[in-house]
């Protein structure tokens, strides 16, 4: 009996090979993929914010007095809301005009529409101007399916203006 008990006993492999170390290493290697995954997610959004956005709001969110409103340090209150979620996204998918106040400044101009992204590219380009710019843990930023729903409730410029004051 000692030696079937023995034999059906597992022991690891010399080396760290056995089944708990290949379970750490898979584990340790989904976490580095995901950390990785979301530098790539970063550094994505940082550019296709360089890209569409910093010509009106500045590289670094400060906007441009009376012509385009500061976004770093203004959307966080924003974020927490599901809400302020929705109009976010909605901004994005269907761009806004009409007067605003922001931040005490008043602007009345309009912001294009950038729905020819597609629903990740906006989800990235969100979540560098809430997670750098305006340190929105991610729990509270936009989603895919926030997206989504923009897309499917597609509202006129102006009207998304009015969602902003609600």
């Amino acid at each position: 009996n000692r030696s079937r008990a023995a034999a059906n006993h597992r022991h690891p492999l010399p080396g760290g090979w056995g089944e708990d170390a290949s379970l750490r290493h898979a584990l340790a290697l989904g976490v580095a993929l995901a950390v990785a995954s979301t530098a790539c997610a970063q550094e994505r959004g940082a550019a296709l914010y360089e890209q569409h956005c910093a010509v009106c709001h500045d590289k670094k969110g400060e906007g441009i007095p009376g012509f385009a409103p500061r976004l770093a340090g203004n959307l966080a209150e924003r974020a927490k809301k599901e809400s302020g979620r929705a109009y976010l996204a909605q901004l994005v998918v269907s761009g806004m005009m009409g007067p605003i106040v922001s931040g005490g400044e008043k602007f009345n101009d309009a912001m294009p529409s950038f729905a020819a992204l597609s629903d990740d590219e906006i989800v990235v380009l969100a979540g560098h101007v809430l997670g750098d710019l305006n340190g929105v843990p991610g729990e509270q930023r936009i989603t895919q399916q926030e997206v989504a729903a923009a897309r499917k409730r597609a509202l006129p410029p102006n009207e998304v203006r009015r969602l902003r004051e609600q």
